[in-house]
């Protein structure tokens, strides 16, 4: 456990962390309270504590502390019946409760014996302060001060559910990354540190787990990707994966012929460079299927080619006009007529008008989320579904009520268009109040604000060398961007921007900036900016300066998207996915898979080990040592680095990086064991490190301890 501060006294001072060795400090026997040290650190300390076995002053006893809180909080209506979010440890209730106002020893007091604060423990419960209330707090916490000696029961009598000792736990705690056993109790991590200390918290009942060759790390993050795209894409037909066009166009011909009661004919994903600058057409699909609609989706998801028929059906003609000109819209012939190439969220309505949506099935979408489970990830962020929310959330929802949903899912309100933003602040809420559960939670709105290189809909500071007249579009201007950043800033709700272009960057961290001078100071919402495929460099310190997120996604920095070449240019295309200068500057960094299509999670991109050996690479997985190092090489990135970007700093993204993300004493059990320790493996071998045991709140969902 890290040192705590205390209030300087004759007898005893208190080393700040910076000072501390990282001695350990043991439960306190007298008192029946974690967390109080019985003995001293040996940092620079004006006053070391009696030999002579004297105990300091510590004023009234913890207990007492802990049963005036109790009172305070009973007898002036504290406890609510709010629902919290995603049935989480008793430090986010904590913070909940009493915000930044609660620091020192009183808020480890609290933390650590929850249970006695809130018997029976009321879990699901927001407890919030009434405005005295902080000052009878204060004045509890001056009490405690005061000069009555401790006294009190044993912690034996409360031991720990689960200690694991002989491991080699990265912490991912910059005050102490490394330990060698950790104990749990009522979901919570209770000890962090040494073998040694871990004794203290076993009982009778205590599960005990040697990990004398396992390295353990805190839950993943998946900070970015598609569970709902994915699930619902698993019954659409594949296309061969090649660029020879004759052989795309005979797959769709042989899957009408054996499906010929299917009304729409759905498949994917042919690649960008199978066609040149304009793109596939529809006549070659009208050839083999001029009777049904056919919509197929290309490779980076961001577009699709469609049949004659298709463009009927949904009213589309030379004098339709485009939903955002320059990022969503048709591909047309110089007399206006569409091509057939429909650019990111172009047909989207007219798809929802068709009956076409995602078909998920609970136990489809459980199979992926145990699978994600299986990789270490116990917390995602579901970056958006389109128009299909409902269909998506409906699932998660009652697989959450049937306490089959086995990670904390944070679910988003999707932007794709300019006329939802009006009502995106109250669309998340409906989404909060209709599907929001244990696990299930809601505070994020994603604007899909630009688009992709791979098909010039990205929005870059220079033309793109497929297209000199166009630099892409985005979907909403720098001002609106602005605008509604102060909307989200007044009601506490954090926004996620799509943002691949270099000129999309540069125009949200503009808006940004703008927002916080016209708030007076930082924001209440966190923004974070993800892909950033391209960042001009006199951006990359303004993530930090203005307290703006990265979300990147690793598994794309070996050789992914090639077809962007063909639209930035050789020497813009070298300079994709430049991550480093964003950590060296000192920005919030996170990972993400990024997913969305079942092809990607059969192919193993979902593993988070598959895209931290990438980005430690720069190379793909499958060419192994031979293949190809994206350049520039200096972008190899550090294990440490994605580990915490995989770890702290996306529970931060997500606000639940006071009770996630790192394995410090308060926090939840949220715990990955491996099969061997990620950071002595061969570097090729990156991919195949394996969980033996996740646990989520203390409970193992996948595996087994040994």
């Amino acid at each position: 456990m890290r040192c705590l501060r205390r209030p300087p006294s004759p007898s005893r001072c208190w080393p700040s962390d910076a000072a501390c060795n990282r001695r350990e400090s043991r439960p306190d026997r007298r008192h029946g309270v974690a967390g109080l040290p019985d003995r001293a650190c040996s940092g620079p300390c004006s006053a070391l504590p009696p030999r002579n076995g004297a105990r300091p002053s510590w004023g009234k006893p913890a207990n007492w502390i802990v049963a005036s809180i109790k009172w305070i909080m009973l007898s002036s209506g504290a406890l609510t019946s709010t629902m919290l979010y995603a049935a989480i440890a008793p430090q986010a209730a904590l913070r909940s409760t009493f915000g930044e106002t609660l620091e020192g020893p009183l808020a480890e007091i609290v933390v650590r014996n929850w249970g006695a604060l809130t018997a029976p423990r009321l879990r699901g419960v927001t407890m919030r302060l009434r405005p005295g209330m902080i000052a009878a707090l204060a004045a509890a916490q001056l009490l405690g001060c005061q000069g009555a000696p401790r006294t009190g029961g044993d912690t034996a009598a409360r031991p720990a559910d689960t200690v694991l000792s002989q491991a080699r736990i990265y912490t991912v705690d910059a005050a102490r990354p490394w330990a060698e056993a950790v104990a749990i109790k009522d979901g919570a991590i209770v000890y962090v540190g040494d073998d040694a200390g871990a004794e203290a918290w076993a009982g009778p009942g205590t599960r005990r787990h040697r990990l004398v060759h396992n390295l353990v790390l805190p839950g993943l993050v998946d900070a970015h990707t598609h569970p709902g795209l994915v699930t619902g894409s698993s019954d659409i037909f594949l296309l061969p994966r090649t660029t020879d066009r004759r052989e795309l166009i005979a797959a769709v011909a042989r899957q009408a012929r054996s499906h010929p009661d299917l009304p729409i004919l759905v498949g994917g994903y042919w690649p960008v460079a199978a066609f040149d600058a304009g793109g596939p057409r529809k006549e070659d699909l009208d050839r083999v299927v001029p009777d049904r609609p056919v919509v197929l989706f290309d490779d980076s998801g961001h577009s699709q080619w469609v049949n004659s028929r298709t463009l009927r059906m949904m009213g589309v003609d030379r004098h339709t006009p485009d939903p955002v000109p320059g990022l969503s819209y048709f591909a047309r012939k110089p007399d206006g007529e569409p091509t057939g190439w429909a650019k990111e969220m172009a047909i989207r309505p007219f798809l929802q008008k068709m009956g076409y949506g995602p078909r998920l099935t609970p136990d489809r979408t459980q199979e992926f989320l145990d699978y994600l489970v299986s990789k270490g990830v116990t917390t995602l962020y579901d970056a958006g579904n389109g128009l299909d929310a409902d269909a998506v959330y409906s699932v998660m929802a009652r697989l959450d009520r049937e306490g089959r949903l086995p990670l904390r899912y944070e679910g988003t309100y999707h932007v794709i268009l300019p006329d939802q933003v009006p009502g995106a602040i109250d669309e998340l809420k409906r989404l909060r109040r209709t599907y929001g559960g244990a696990r299930l939670r809601f505070n994020t709105i994603k604007i899909h604000f630009d688009g992709v290189s791979e098909i010039g809909t990205s929005s870059v500071l220079e033309p793109f060398a497929s297209d000199p007249k166009s630099r892409g579009g985005t979907v909403i201007s720098g001002d609106a961007l602005r605008d509604f950043i102060l909307r989200l800033h007044e009601e506490r709700i954090d926004l996620h921007l799509h943002t691949v272009g270099d000129a999309a960057a540069r125009t949200a961290l503009d808006a940004v900036e703008k927002a916080r001078a016209l708030a007076g100071g930082a924001l209440n919402t966190r923004v974070t900016l993800c892909h950033l495929e391209l960042l001009a460099d006199a951006d990359v310190p303004r993530f930090k300066r203005l307290g703006v997120v990265a979300d990147v996604t690793p598994h794309w920095n070996g050789g992914y998207f090639q077809g962007a070449e063909a639209t930035l240019g050789r020497e813009r295309y070298n300079r994709m996915y430049r991550v480093q200068p964003l950590l060296d500057s000192g920005a919030t960094v996170t990972f993400s898979s990024d997913i969305t299509d079942f092809i990607e999670w059969k192919d193993g991109r979902a593993n988070p080990f598959f895209g931290m050996q990438i980005a430690h690479n720069r190379q793909e997985v499958a060419g192994g040592k031979s293949a190809p190092i994206r350049p520039p090489e200096s972008e190899r990135l550090r294990l440490e680095d994605l580990v915490k970007g995989y770890t702290l700093n996306g529970a931060y993204q997500l606000r639940l990086d006071r009770t996630l993300g790192s394995i410090e004493v308060g926090k939840t059990a949220d715990l990955v064991v491996l099969d061997r320790n990620l950071f002595e493996v061969d570097r090729y071998a990156i991919h195949d490190v394996t969980p033996i045991a996740v646990l989520v709140e203390g409970r193992v969902v996948h595996g087994g301890l040994p």
